[in-house]
């Protein structure tokens, strides 16, 4: 319980601080990419910070799959979601501005929305259709203004036992691909869920391994694949997954 002590804590101060110490600069911005840019290493410094007080540890595959990609370009994550470590992990790898799709409740919490709307987060009513394609829409124009979208297409947090369990993905949320062109980049998270939902409210030690996937461009899927371009994320999602999994068996 020490380690969710330390980390509530040290969330609160920074929240509470951050905002006397940084809204001005974060207001002064005139493009939206300039100021997630300026707020990126801030809040990966705070998210680096809260996995050393939770003993977490991070192993990463294939980075190169990322980084040969120009930091301007705006691209499509991807990920399977089991835990809200999730989050906190993925932005401690990435290398350009990036905006989560988080669900709406999330915006109420003002000092923290404020952050989230500064790095480029959107919020999603996932029962509201009209609010949904507004958000799709403006994550489009993110992407084309040079800033990254991450999105969970699953819709919720998977309660499984097993890594590979997940809910189906949404073919709604590769709109932002389909319309922009952008690469989709699949990203591969086990055992996430043991750091706090499998025993929750104790923040537990981890060991996490990540796989940044190859980048997927629908120009070069067959038009089958193209419509079913959900399915065929999960399943790349799912290979990288196993193969991890694989290898900690054989280890």
């Amino acid at each position: 319980m020490l380690s969710t002590f330390f980390v509530l804590t040290y969330a609160i101060v920074f929240l509470l601080l951050g905002e006397l110490r940084y809204r001005k600069k974060l207001e002064g911005f005139s493009s939206p990419r300039e100021r997630a840019a300026y707020a990126l290493p801030i809040i990966q410094g705070v998210f680096r910070k809260i996995l050393r007080l939770s003993h977490v540890t991070v192993e990463v595959e294939g980075m190169e799959n990322l980084t040969s990609i120009p930091k301007e370009e705006g691209v499509l994550f991807v990920g399977n979601h089991r835990s809200y470590f999730d989050v906190i992990i993925g932005y401690t790898l990435v290398d350009r501005p990036t905006g989560f799709i988080a669900k709406i409740e999330m915006e109420k919490i003002k000092p923290l929305r404020r952050w989230m709307e500064a790095l480029g987060c959107l919020f999603m009513d996932r029962n509201n259709l009209k609010q949904s394609l507004k958000v799709i829409i403006a994550a489009i124009k993110e992407i084309r203004e040079g800033i990254s979208v991450w999105i969970y297409p699953e819709g919720t947090r998977s309660e499984g036992a097993s890594e590979l369990e997940m809910e189906p993905f949404k073919e709604g949320s590769f709109k932002v691909a389909e319309k922009t062109g952008c690469k989709i980049v699949p990203v591969s998270m086990i055992h996430t869920r043991e750091i706090l939902e499998a025993h929750f409210p104790s923040i537990k030690p981890q060991h996490i391994k990540v796989c940044i996937g190859t980048p997927i461009e629908l120009k070069q899927l067959s038009e089958e694949e193209q419509k079913h371009i959900g399915s065929y994320v999960q399943h790349a999602v799912k290979a990288d997954l196993e193969a991890m999994l694989q290898e900690e068996k054989n280890a």
